[in-house]
C-alpha cells in the first residue's frame, strides 16, 4: 500500500513537473518588447519612434511617412530617415520632433505631413530606413509599407498631389480669408452697413 502511494505522488510530481517544467529553459515570449501594431519601434539616443509606417497616397506614387515619437529630452530635435529602395533609389524624410509626444503624418495633426517618393515601392512590402538624429549612429529598421485598405490608416491616404506646402486653389482661398480676417476690425461689418443705407 505505502509502495502504490509512493509511486502515485512521485508520478504526480513527475507530470506537474513536465507539465510546467518548460518555463525553466525556454525563453518566455512575453518578455520580449514588441511593437503591438502594424509598424515598428525605433529608438534613436532620447527621440523614441513609435509605429512607424509608410502609407501610400491615392496614386500609390508617394508615401506618407506616419509615426509617433517622443522625444525625452528638454529641448526640440531633428530627426532624419533615409529610405533606402530596389538598387540606387533613396529619399530622406527629416523631422523636427518637439519634446514629449508628437504625432507626425495626420493631415488634419499640427505637423504637416511628409512625403517620400521611392518608385516600384508597392503596399504590402517593407523597406529599409536609416533613422538618425544629430551626433549619434544610424539606427537601421525595416519599415512596413500599407495603403488604406484597413479603415484605421485611410485617414493617413493622402490625395493625389498633395504637397507639404500645398498649393491647391482651395488652400489658396483659405489662405486669402485668412489674412482677409486678420486685417478686419471688430464693427467693421456694422459700419459698411450703415455707410450702404
Amino acid at each position: 500500500m505505502k509502495i502504490r502511494i509512493a509511486s502515485s505522488v512521485a508520478l504526480a510530481a513527475a507530470l506537474a513537473l513536465g507539465a510546467t517544467g518548460c518555463s525553466l529553459i525556454a525563453p518566455q515570449g512575453t518578455l520580449k518588447p514588441y511593437a503591438p501594431s502594424d509598424g515598428v519601434d525605433v529608438t534613436v539616443e532620447s527621440v523614441d519612434v513609435r509605429n512607424i509606417l509608410l502609407i501610400a497616397d491615392e496614386t500609390g506614387d508617394s508615401f506618407n511617412v506616419v509615426f509617433g515619437a517622443v522625444n525625452r529630452t528638454g529641448e526640440t530635435q531633428d530627426l532624419a530617415i533615409n529610405f533606402m529602395g530596389e538598387g540606387s533609389q533613396q529619399d530622406r524624410a527629416e523631422f523636427t520632433v518637439p519634446t514629449g509626444n508628437t504625432l507626425f503624418g495626420d493631415p488634419d495633426g499640427d505637423e504637416s505631413p511628409v512625403l517620400v517618393s521611392l518608385p516600384g515601392l508597392e503596399p504590402g512590402a517593407t523597406i529599409s530606413a536609416y533613422f538618425q538624429v544629430p551626433g549619434a549612429s544610424e539606427v537601421e529598421y525595416e519599415v512596413p509599407v500599407l495603403d488604406g485598405t484597413l479603415e484605421e490608416y485611410r485617414r493617413y491616404v493622402l490625395p493625389a498631389g498633395f504637397s507639404q506646402a500645398d498649393d491647391s486653389p482651395a488652400a489658396e482661398e483659405l489662405a486669402e480669408a485668412d489674412e482677409a480676417a486678420s486685417q478686419s476690425k471688430i464693427g467693421d461689418d456694422i459700419e459698411s452697413d450703415e455707410a450702404g443705407n
